[in-house]
């Protein structure tokens, strides 16, 4: 009796251990890397190289997927007045941004886990007024609240979690000035300029019943330190970025999105943020690959 005792509460920690570490997987999930067992009757997602979403047929899927950080890029320049500040978006579709996240997360979450890609039309939904954010706004209003109710609207589905990935903001060095999303920055000083590329993306994860925040994060590169003591550390932007010669600022705005190593560049710093925050989030084990391990 003793024996069956120690042996039942061994079998107990292990299967709490395993909850612990991918409790937003849906059960009969194992972590990715891992063999996962189907039945004839079970409709699977299979992946796709190509990052298309392929159809999720019978009962809910596992996770739905929006992405909301639009194809656009910001060329900015800033400096010791405001006079020197200048913005411009330039929209750049043929970057492949959404299908390049969207593929990143179907690439995280296991096979045999149905993730249903979400279509978002920004034109349905108006613009945030920027104006009502406010201290009074934010120590009074209710963005719990807000964000659930936005879900609901975007959404038109039945997902057991939603994961929405939307456009990161970060101040600037010790500025006023702040950047958003994916752009480059001219900082133009009277010592001489520095280019900044960036690419800032954010994670946030809800639950499918109640669209409650399950988790949420900026998608790090860094990921052993959280941007409260990377800023301490001296980083310019709470995100991933790099700094650029001069000669890559483009002459004229318009002419980013022509330009292939800017472009390459952000996919590269999109993707390699996502592959070491989603997990994290999502609560799924990893295989460690070469280029991690270095």
């Amino acid at each position: 009796m003793a024996r069956l005792v120690v042996l039942a509460a061994v079998a107990w920690c292990f299967s709490t251990s395993a909850w612990a570490q991918t409790k937003l997987v849906p059960p009969g999930a194992e972590t990715a890397g891992s063999a996962v067992k189907q039945s004839n009757n079970k409709t699977t997602t299979r992946r796709e190289a190509t990052g298309k979403p392929a159809p999720v047929v019978g009962g809910p899927c596992d996770f739905g997927v929006v992405v909301t950080t639009g194809d656009e890029f910001t060329v900015l320049t800033t400096g010791l007045t405001v006079f020197q500040h200048k913005k411009t978006v330039v929209p750049i579709p043929g970057w492949g941004l959404n299908d390049l996240i969207f593929a990143r997360i179907r690439a995280t979450i296991p096979a045999g886990v149905s993730v249903l890609r979400i279509p978002y039309n920004p034109a349905k939904f108006p613009p945030r007024d920027e104006s009502k954010d406010t201290l009074k706004d934010r120590l009074f209003r209710d963005l719990n609240a807000e964000l659930a109710q936005y879900m609901r609207d975007v959404v038109k589905a039945n997902c057991r979690h939603y994961i929405q990935i939307l456009n990161s903001i970060s101040p600037f060095g010790s500025s006023n000035y702040t950047v958003r999303g994916f752009g480059i920055l001219n900082h133009d000083v009277v010592l001489g300029r520095r280019i900044y590329l960036y690419a800032l993306a954010f994670v946030r994860i809800f639950d499918g019943r109640d669209f409650s925040v399950v988790r949420q994060s900026s998608a790090l590169i860094n990921t052993h330190h959280s941007l409260m003591v990377q800023r301490l550390l001296g980083v310019q932007i709470g995100g991933p970025y790099r700094e650029l010669p001069a000669e890559s600022f483009p002459t004229r705005p318009e002419d980013a999105a022509d330009n292939p190593a800017l472009r390459d560049d952000v996919r590269a710093m999109l993707t390699e943020s996502l592959d070491k925050t989603l997990p994290l989030l999502i609560g799924v084990q990893r295989a460690a690959r070469n280029s991690d391990a270095r």
